[in-house]
């Protein structure tokens, strides 16, 4: 009997917590995401009648700061970080560094092509991005992750803007230096190209909330407005999956840009040294000086006219580049010619130490240079030790050239047939001018080194 009323009561309790089990639903707290609203993810589920949620899954699904990610390399909260950095931020990468990589990239061959750019014209183009107020290395990294586009480095115009590489690099640059300092943007939640309007709008309310903290002057400010997919990355990090956007996958701006950065050898969630609109120097740490006061404008027009091809070099008519000059400073097509002094004699009276362009030549250009206040620093220079951006370098009676810094000088030296005169009009080889690693000049070496006035 006691057997008997002991199974009995076993069956009950099965039943009871069969019962239980049927019409319990286990209840997980699920951290708010976005001002309180629910992931689609989250939605789906609840839907279902479940209450239970993967919070791990949903901070990767949402890009909570909590140490989910976007689904690219980096966590939202480093994305964040960099996205606020200055759009000067150098990472302490020095800008021979980011030429280098840049050239090197299958991203950034199309541009490379329709432009022309090589070792010795690609300096130009940093100067005039730095003369723009933004970090070659943050542009460099951007035309590779963006591909280019219909006209300029960026993706951002349909045609090409005047002055070829030069031109678009400083078209380019200064409407992302622009865009950076714009307070009244907003983040780009729908793509133009694919016009869904799928985001939450609760998403979009804690979006743009954060988005109008964040700093002028910035990464995020620059390119959050201008580019749907970034907006979701940092936002909405689900936005850039098919099954949310009703289109495509997209991929992560951000995430690849700091990757390129990383590449480049910084961390890009440390911004290091800043430039300044229209420096020359590198963006990495260094005690290096530019010679005089005036000598920043000088090395930002030898790197500009070393980048245009439409000036070459002639000893028969080397007055005629810095007439044509100024004249028609947007010249880039079958402008005029230089020689070595008349390149180093234009660039130091465009800097204000000559009212009238004396057009010296390697024999006389000590004493012209000393009347101007120059001072004789050295009689020899075989490596870059010791100088300073802007130093003057001569081979007397043979040649001149400018050190630019970073190890690097600017010449122009003879025409595309390697002679002295005769050649046509313009750069035919991206080599007539350029800039190129320090070197001492054969076969007896730079024998003097001049520094401007301070």
């Amino acid at each position: 009997m006691k057997s008997i009323v002991s199974k009995l009561l076993y069956l009950r309790r099965a039943v009871l917590l069969s019962l239980v089990m049927t019409f319990l639903v286990p209840i997980v707290y699920v951290k708010p995401v976005y001002g309180g609203g629910l992931s689609p993810a989250q939605k789906k589920v609840l839907s279902s009648g479940v209450r239970y949620f993967n919070t791990e899954l949903e901070q990767c699904e949402t890009g909570s700061s909590s140490g989910g990610t976007s689904g690219g390399t980096f966590a939202s909260a480093q994305l964040m970080t960099f996205a606020s950095l200055p759009i000067t931020s150098t990472w302490d990468i020095s800008d021979s560094t980011a030429e280098q990589w840049f050239l090197k990239q299958a991203g950034a061959r199309a541009t490379i092509t329709r432009y022309g750019l090589n070792n010795g014209n690609i300096g130009g183009i940093t100067s005039a991005i730095k003369t723009a107020g933004v970090s070659p290395v943050f542009f460099y990294a951007y035309t590779v992750n963006e591909g280019g586009g219909a006209g300029g480095f960026i993706n951002h115009y349909g045609s090409e803007a005047a002055g070829g590489g030069l031109g678009n690099a400083k078209r380019d640059a200064e409407y992302l230096a622009n865009q950076s300092k714009i307070m009244t943007s907003q983040p780009s939640w729908i793509d133009a190209g694919n016009p869904v309007d799928f985001v939450p709008q609760d998403v979009k309310a804690s979006g743009n909330a954060s988005f109008q903290s964040m700093p002028s002057g910035t990464i995020g400010r620059a390119y959050i407005p201008a580019t749907a997919a970034t907006t979701w990355e940092v936002y909405y990090p689900n936005g850039l999956k098919s099954e949310f956007n009703q289109v495509q996958n997209y991929g992560h701006p951000l995430n690849d840009t700091m990757q390129n950065i990383q590449k480049m050898g910084g961390d890009p969630t440390k911004g290091g040294a800043t430039v300044q609109s229209g420096a020359s120097s590198s963006g990495c740490p260094s005690t290096t000086t530019v010679s005089g006061e005036g000598m920043e404008k000088a090395i930002t027009w030898v790197k500009t006219i070393a980048a245009n091809d439409g000036y070459g070099y002639d000893q028969g008519t080397r007055t005629t580049g810095w007439d044509k000059w100024q004249s028609d400073p947007n010249c880039t097509d079958k402008c005029a010619s230089f020689d070595c002094s008349s390149y180093i004699s234009a660039a130091l009276t465009l800097a204000g130490y000559f009212d009238t362009n004396p057009n010296f030549n390697t024999g006389d250009e000590p004493q012209v240079l000393e009347r101007a206040g120059f001072t004789k620093v050295a009689t020899s220079a075989a490596t870059s030790a010791g100088l300073q951006a802007g130093d003057i370098l001569i081979a007397s009676g043979h040649h001149t050239a400018m050190y630019i810094g970073n190890d690097q000088i600017a010449e122009t030296g003879h025409d595309e047939n390697h002679n002295y005169s005769g050649g046509q009009v313009g750069d035919q080889t991206g080599d007539e001018n350029h800039v190129r690693g320090f070197y001492n000049y054969p076969p007896g070496g730079w024998t003097l080194v001049y520094r401007a006035p301070n």
